[in-house]
């Protein structure tokens, strides 16, 4: 019979994985905060195990949706329930960034969960260098998730320290409040409409690398509009 620490292990883990492939669609800093929760008030829940215990749950959710991804590729989003889970205008300004941001924009969406599960199928089904793909995992899964690990570790062990009630009462909304407020700030950035593009631009992907980004097909409608606006 499993020890009640190996059941609070267990636990970790499949928080972190089901949220990790958006079911449901929270965020993984709850299920971290859950780890270290039980790591400072259980005496018998070691740290050291606890938080490659998140890293590892949340590593194998994204490897499972950039394996979705590359399994079924492009055709992937034409399915309903993905577009319920991210529209078309969303998936391709999404494609857009990707190209130019790579890593940094598979940090970013971390911290949005329906952000989050779309990016990493899109980088599964454009055939994002998986390489590179683990990289910006690894990277979130010691530092991101030591900072969350440990910060909440500090703050439930000092919390459960001085022992009144009403700490808990006084901390635990604003803990709530503050991350509303940054994911909501997160979500408007990520909302915000891109600077526009001009017509003798190609469309994002599709200029060779070293080549110069020009569409010759805009530029005799960009020499009318001049001699419409300075009349002939």
């Amino acid at each position: 019979m499993f020890s009640e620490p190996v059941a609070w292990y267990a636990s970790i883990f499949g928080w972190l994985f089901l949220t990790g492939i958006g079911l449901p669609p929270v965020p993984e800093e709850a299920g971290i905060l859950y780890a270290a929760g039980l790591s400072a008030l259980h005496p018998e829940m070691r740290w050291w195990f606890a938080w490659p215990i998140c890293g590892l749950g949340i590593l194998c959710a994204d490897c499972v949706l950039y394996g979705v991804g590359r399994w079924w590729g492009p055709a992937l989003f034409e399915y309903r329930w993905v577009q319920r889970l991210m529209s078309t205008s969303r998936r391709q300004r999404l494609e857009a960034r990707f190209h130019r941001h790579g890593i940094g924009l598979l940090i970013l969406a971390r911290f949005l969960p329906p952000l989050r599960t779309g990016v990493f199928l899109i980088s599964g089904a454009s055939r994002y260098p998986f390489t590179k793909f683990l990289v910006a995992d690894v990277i979130y899964c010691v530092a991101g998730v030591g900072i969350v690990f440990f910060g909440g570790a500090g703050l439930v062990a000092t919390i459960h320290r001085i022992g009144h009630p009403a700490i808990w009462l006084a901390v635990v909304p604003f803990v709530v409040y503050g991350l509303y407020r940054y994911f909501r700030y997160l979500k408007q950035r990520e909302d915000r409409p891109a600077p526009p593009v001009s017509i003798l631009q190609s469309p994002v992907g599709t200029t060779p690398e070293g080549q110069v980004s020009l569409m010759p097909a805009g530029a005799a409608t960009a020499r009318q509009d001049v001699r419409d606006a300075i009349g002939g």
